[in-house]
């Protein structure tokens, strides 16, 4: 098993120097000043383990991969930067880097056979009968991105680090108990029933006065706190929108139904059921009571001891079955149970649920479906063909307005658009300006930027350009008099019910009441399904959740609305705890999460100390480079 997997170290080698001649050409490709940027640059030094510019640059990457995979758009490298991702990656290079210079300073090196047989032990790559699969590595590298000689260099680090770190933390276990108190406190669940005291139900307070309405302003300074708003003009390649624009001619339907005839023909089929029998004259007996009505075909398969539900064979088509069988069901066009059926080993009855005469489809019946999937393709055609068309216009210095005169593109403008997507006066932006992609470019923007064209998660295009930027601040209190003196009276209004609902909730004290209540009120009772604390959230409002999970069965709770439009007044019906079998299979799994995360923060604190006992260097100029690099890298094509 290892020696096929040593075998093929030879071949990641040469592989990996066909990347880098690769690569070279790629660099060549982008720009005489892109080639003369050094990969084997150091970007930082742990003593005197050097981490280069390629394996930053190659971690940064897989890292945005990583991010932009789970946000389901591109997570550009200024975000990376902005949030100090990038400044994470090179600090988990360093650890990595002070465990080798430690490795180094003890005169111990792992060997290629170690880190092979890491990883061929790896449970991930075995087959189901424990060795090794080869395909398995492959199938893995492929999806992270990485080659095999960078995944042999990864785990020969692992192996090295195991054996510094593996004394320190080998005997790190979860405090006893711990598993089960937490599988106790989340498995946990209330029944709770509730009302809304509605804002109302408020009397109408006395007009406030400008000392009231100062006071309220001064305290809630964020309800009046302008966002920094952006505005400016963009192009939106929307592939829906390209579909629409799309629709094929009834001829060109037409030509794709006759040309692609084969695909629109149906098999027939049939649904089945199959009982096996003992003999011939058992099954025929058996088809006569079914068909007379003295017995169902699952009640026939029951008193034959068999479980109806296993019977089932599924859609089958005439290949499906053994030829008597076949000749049987597909000679019948109605659901029922045929005459029985010999099989190359006995007798069977089968019951057809459902037919499927099949033949050929009429193109009335899959014109729209055509219709869509050629629209759809000549959209998909159309996407890039007008990006490069974008591009060579703005290369040639075409105005915004006059690419989208050219290419008959709607041209879009957004004012004072907020990050959060809101508008001036509390409106919320629509279409596509509420899309994250589209906030993170504004956001991203100088001012007076256009930026470059990029791709849309839904399969378009997106080019901004922003022209101006207003800073966010406290509004001017005059500006805002109306919205304060609003916002005034229904604080007093929910103040108001909160005391109400205070009231409500303390009476009931295990009476029960608050149906009772709610009746007398003309309020609406709702008791909601069960819910956990974690589960809570899509049941009631979070406030809710908490005071619910701190009152005991019988007693109340009120609470404010988030949205300020009541109060609700809850009762604890019921609390159930986790259920035996449930906590004890949650416990079991959190024994080993729980066991898993403590020893990888061990390992983190261990590695920090050992980075701390060596000098550690960084060339911010290097790291500068290898940003503009990828940059220019991803605008080219591809690292």
């Amino acid at each position: 098993m290892l020696d096929f997997f040593r075998r093929g170290v030879k071949t990641w080698v040469a592989k990996a120097l066909l990347g880098v001649l690769i690569l070279s050409f790629a660099v060549w490709g982008i720009g005489a000043e892109i080639f003369s940027f050094n990969f084997s640059t150091a970007v930082s030094r742990v003593g005197d383990t050097k981490i280069s510019a390629e394996e930053f640059a190659r971690a940064l990457q897989r890292e945005q991969d990583r991010q932009s995979r789970n946000a389901g758009e591109l997570v550009t490298l200024d975000t990376l930067r902005r949030q100090g991702i990038d400044q994470q990656v090179l600090a988990a290079l360093q650890r990595d880097a002070a465990f080798t210079e430690e490795l180094s300073n003890y005169g111990v090196r792992v060997p290629d056979e170690a880190a092979v047989e890491a990883i061929s032990l790896r449970p991930e790559f075995q087959n189901p009968d424990g060795s090794f699969s080869p395909e398995n590595v492959r199938f893995y590298l492929s999806r992270q991105g990485i080659t095999e000689a960078e995944f042999l260099d990864l785990n020969r680090a692992l192996v090295g680090q195991s054996l510094v770190s593996g004394p320190a933390i080998g005997a790190t276990r979860p405090p006893p108990g711990m598993a089960t108190r937490i599988a106790t406190y989340q498995g946990e669940t209330r029944l709770v029933a509730s009302v809304t005291l509605p804002l109302e139900m408020a009397s109408e307070p006395e007009a406030p006065s400008d000392g009231d309405l100062r006071d309220f302003y001064d305290q809630n300074p964020a309800l009046y706190t302008e966002p920094e708003r952006r505005s400016g003009n963009y192009l939106h390649v929307n592939l829906g929108a390209l579909v629409e624009q799309s629709q094929p001619s009834d001829e060109e339907v037409t030509a794709f139904y006759e040309a692609e005839a084969e695909a629109f023909a149906v098999v027939p089929s049939r649904v089945i059921d199959q009982l096996s029998m003992p003999d011939l004259a058992a099954a025929e007996a058996a088809v006569a009571r079914i068909r007379a009505g003295e017995i169902t075909f699952e009640d026939l398969a029951t008193e034959r001891g068999e479980d109806p539900a296993a019977l089932s064979l599924g859609r089958v088509t005439r290949d499906d079955v053994p030829a008597a069988t076949a000749d049987a069901i597909f000679a019948v066009t109605e659901p029922g149970v045929v005459d029985p059926v010999t099989l190359p080993v006995g007798v069977a009855i089968v019951r057809i649920s459902e037919v499927e005469i099949g033949g050929q489809q009429a193109l009335a019946d899959v014109r729209d479906d055509i219709a869509g999937r050629l629209a759809l393709d000549t959209a998909y055609t159309r996407a890039p063909e007008l990006a490069n068309q974008i591009e060579e216009m703005r290369a040639g210095g075409a105005s915004m307005a006059e690419i989208a005169e050219a290419t008959g593109l709607p041209l879009g403008r957004f004012e004072r658009l907020g990050a959060d997507a809101s508008l001036p006066g509390g409106e919320r932006a629509e279409g596509v300006l509420v899309t994250p992609t589209f906030r993170s470019e504004v956001f991203e923007a100088l001012e007076g930027e256009e930026r470059p064209i990029i791709d849309t998660p839904e399969g378009g295009f997106l080019l901004i350009s922003l022209d101006r930027i207003e800073p966010g601040g406290l509004q001017n209190f005059a500006e805002v008099r109306d919205r304060i003196a609003a916002d005034w009276t229904t604080n007093r209004k929910l103040e108001e019910l909160e005391v109400r609902g205070g009231k409500m909730a303390a009476s009931l004290a295990g009476q029960g009441t608050l149906d009772a209540t709610a009746r007398a009120l003309d309020l609406v009772y709702t008791t909601h399904e069960p819910f956990s604390r974690e589960s809570g959230q899509f049941v009631l409002p979070a406030p809710a959740v908490e005071l619910a999970f701190a009152t005991l069965t019988g007693e109340g709770f009120s609470t404010r609305l988030p949205d300020d439009s009541g109060v609700m007044v809850g009762e604890v019906l019921e609390i159930t705890p986790i259920d035996p079998v449930i906590a004890e299979q949650t416990v079991v799994q959190l024994d080993q999460l729980i066991e898993q995360t403590i020893r990888a923060d061990a390992r983190e604190y261990l590695a920090r100390a050992i980075a701390s006992g060596h000098e550690v260097g960084e060339d911010p100029a290097a790291i500068d480079e290898v940003f503009i690099f990828l940059g220019s890298a991803h605008s080219g094509g591809g690292f």
